[in-house]
């Protein structure tokens, strides 16, 4: 993978490394006042075609792979990338699918203090 080849495999986020959870949202929420949220799924758009810097601006986008975690500010794994979309689609169009999207919702319950916590 080429992200991988350019960042290492331990997964990087702002300055320190992601830690597996072992809970979800909805864990921690059932725990404090707001009690069990509602879960609503909205589907994914099914067919998606981008382009290569399009392709390449989501990678660069995640926080796992932003360019300051690149030593060059991800110059060279740009380059990677275009090389390697290119070798695979020389029309520099994709199908994607961004996938569907969960929605965690939280109410707080009547009758309770307002105000920041």
């Amino acid at each position: 993978m080429v992200v991988t080849r350019h960042l290492g495999s331990t997964r990087r986020v702002g300055q320190g490394v992601i830690t597996p959870r072992g809970h979800t949202f909805q864990d921690v929420l059932i725990r404090t006042r707001f009690g069990e949220p509602r879960v609503l799924f909205a589907p994914g758009i099914p067919d998606l075609v981008r382009d290569t810097e399009s392709v390449l601006s989501g990678y660069l986008s995640f926080a796992t792979s932003a360019p300051h975690l690149f030593p060059d500010g991800g110059r060279a794994f740009a380059e990677d990338v275009r090389a390697l979309l290119t070798d695979r689609s020389p029309e520099g169009l994709f199908w994607d699918w961004p996938g569907d999207t969960e929605i965690v919702l939280a109410q707080k319950p009547p009758g309770t203090a307002t105000g920041y916590v």
